[in-house]
């Protein structure tokens, strides 16, 4: 479709990107780098204006770490209808961070040093926009989205918190568990205005979420028999970590990284966070986190496993030997892999080589050549073609000087040329017979030619080359293969251990905001009873359930997985290997056998062009002497025949 922007630039949009409750957003074909939010309902008259302003407080600065509003769109009606923003490309959703497996997938070659990092690099996010007049409101994990260098950037920029003069536009969402206690407090976020200090909070949140492998610093083991929630915590104050609140309710998880690993400026930020009023800035952050990136050491065991350096012993190595426990997954805890043995070794020996076939000259060492002496009757024929001749001129000169004599003299040997006659045709059927057999030999002598300098097999044996090199490239792929099929294997194996640990988190027994009974009904009838299940919302439509359900209860999901800790099955680690060693041994079996093949193939075509080849230089020399020879005796009969 084709939208209008505000200057009358026209915005081209192509494939759907993502869909959710407030819209959808696409690509846009008419701009690269950037992409078009298009809202589901009819814009008010201050959210329009809203986003207009917003348009207007457009810098790179706040670009620099947000997708913005850069322009608003028309419809056809001329109605402001969304607005385009620039792409996030390279970019994913800062809860991938969280979860080991995502980790792996993502970011391979990152320890918790990244964490560290992204951390450091999500309060520069919030500094450098709270320095430009902008409060975030609604801030989860969901709304900011990570680069591979660890760089933050937020999405869903038009819920932000924005003045205009002493015009407020509010942020009228928000998440609970990253909703600060003064705010929960409140039954709506209507005309509800935040600070900096709201959004520290939930810069907090995120930075504990980071340094905590996913724990949520109000979700912790219950000292009592009373059942507290995240947000119930969050009112009371009831940090689970906390070192001061001798009286708290919460205990941290279990197998969780402990709080007192962390340098001590560092636990005072988060205790100011969770448990005072005035919250520690992210220009205080940034200045804590620079330390800690500082003082981390790297462990000798793992290159993911570094740990901040006032630690004596690695903590993930703890974790991972007495526990079973792996929060960085490398591959030091799978099989070796000699499941292919050496690949260049096989590979090697299948070399393809194109057919030598020398360059020859036809006519280097040609000997000098003499024509052939002609029959009796062509000498014969000649020498009538030259009576003939001084006929001509004597009666010629007869009807010149117009002389008796010589007249008479023409009229009796008109007789004797009539005679002679015959032999000239006998001369001239005989020169075109000779030029024909030149023509015809010097033909096939360039058509011998031509195969030899083109061989047809030759179209083939290239063909054969290039099926020959695919195969072997193939072959060359089977490590990635091998490693591609052990990771499915090895996610596989991680999801199905989280699914056991999801199914216990019933629909029915937790508090999902916006989900009621009604809903959960829904949901329960189309086969999706507990947290492990709420993935089949991909491919199952349950009525009521639109996108932006889909999202809350995927929410919910990751927020019942922090808890969750991998321990690999080495026993079923060891089985499911040995099945993918044995599939891709198969497949290493059957791409030996086609290289074989395809390698005699090209030897025995190899062998017939330069066979082939042999064979017409031969007949190549022999026919370039006989067209020689019939082209000196062509040349020497023309002169005869003159």
């Amino acid at each position: 479709m084709i939208y209008t922007g505000l200057h009358n630039e026209q915005y081209v949009t192509g494939r759907e990107l993502g869909r959710g409750g407030e819209g959808c957003v696409y690509d846009l074909q008419s701009h690269q780098g950037m992409v078009l939010k298009q809202y589901n309902e009819e814009l008010t008259a201050t959210r329009t204006a809203k986003l207009a302003h917003m348009v207007q407080m457009r810098t790179p600065a706040i670009e620099a770490y947000s997708a913005w509003p850069a322009d608003l769109v028309c419809n056809s009606r001329g109605q402001v209808c969304g607005f385009v923003m620039r792409k996030l490309t390279g970019y994913v959703p800062l809860h991938n961070v969280f979860g080991p497996m995502d980790r792996k997938k993502l970011f391979p070659d990152k320890g918790y040093n990244f964490l560290v990092h992204v951390a450091r690099n999500l309060a520069t996010a919030f500094h450098n926009l709270h320095e430009a007049g902008l409060i975030i409101g609604d801030v989860n994990e969901g709304n900011i989205l990570v680069s591979a260098s660890g760089i933050a950037a937020f999405i869903d920029c038009d819920s932000f918190q924005v003045k205009n003069g002493s015009q407020y536009y509010y942020c009228e969402v928000g998440v609970p568990r990253y909703t600060p206690p003064e705010l929960l407090k409140k039954s709506t976020f209507d005309q509800t205005i935040r600070t900096t200090n709201t959004d520290n909070f939930s810069l907090a949140v995120l930075i504990f979420q980071l340094l905590f492998l996913g724990r949520h610093p109000f979700a912790g083991k219950h000292r009592s028999a009373a059942d507290i929630d995240e947000e119930t915590a969050i009112r009371q104050h009831q940090f689970a970590y906390s070192l001061e609140n001798k009286k708290k309710k919460l205990s941290p998880p279990p197998d969780s990284f402990g709080i007192t690993n962390l340098p001590d400026n560092v636990v005072t930020l988060f205790h100011r966070a969770f448990e005072q009023d005035e919250r520690p800035s992210a220009a205080e952050w940034i200045k804590a986190l620079d330390g800690l990136l500082a003082d981390m050491v790297t462990c000798q065991l793992s290159k993911l496993h570094t740990y901040p350096g006032q630690l004596e012993s690695c903590p993930w190595c703890v974790f991972r030997k007495e526990k079973g426990i792996m929060y960085f997954l490398d591959d030091s805890y799978m099989q070796a892999n000699s499941a292919l043995g050496n690949i260049e070794q096989f590979i090697n020996g299948f070399k393809p080589e194109q057919p030598v076939i020398r360059k020859i000259d036809p006519v280097a060492g040609l000997p000098v050549l003499t024509p052939a002496a002609p029959a009796r009757k062509f000498v014969r024929a000649s020498r009538a073609r030259r009576w003939i001749s001084f006929y001509w001129c004597i009666l010629g000169a007869g009807f010149v000087l117009v002389n008796p004599v010589v007249t008479i003299v023409c009229l009796l040997a008109a007789g004797y040329v009539y005679k002679l006659s015959g032999w000239v045709k006998i001369l001239s059927k005989e020169r075109a017979a000779r030029s024909a057999s030149y023509f015809q030999l010097r033909n096939q002598l360039n058509n011998l030619l031509r195969e030899y300098e083109s061989p047809p097999d030759m179209v083939l044996h290239q063909k054969g080359i290039e099926k020959l090199q695919s195969l072997i490239a193939e072959f060359r792929r089977l490590p990635d293969e091998l490693e591609r099929r052990r990771k499915k294997m090895e996610e596989v194996l991680y999801n199905e251990q989280l699914d056991d640990y999801l199914w216990q988190f019933d629909l029915e027994s937790n508090a999902i905001p916006t989900i009621g009974k009604a809903k959960k009904s829904a949901l329960y009838n189309h086969g999706i009873r507990n947290a492990a299940q709420i993935t089949k919302l991909a491919t199952t439509k349950v009525p009521g359930i639109g996108p932006a359900l889909e999202q809350v209860l995927l929410a919910w999901r990751r927020q019942m997985s922090t808890g969750f800790v991998y321990i690999p099955d080495t026993y079923k680690m060891n089985i499911a290997q040995q099945k993918v060693n044995e599939e891709v041994r198969q497949v290493k079996y059957q791409l030996e056998t086609h290289i074989r093949k395809e390698y005699q193939s090209l030897n025995f075509l190899k062998m017939n062009i330069q066979n082939r080849a042999e064979i017409l230089a031969v007949q190549i020399a022999d026919l370039t002497l006989k067209v020689r020879q019939a082209e000196v005796n062509m040349d020497a009969f023309k002169k005869l025949a003159a």
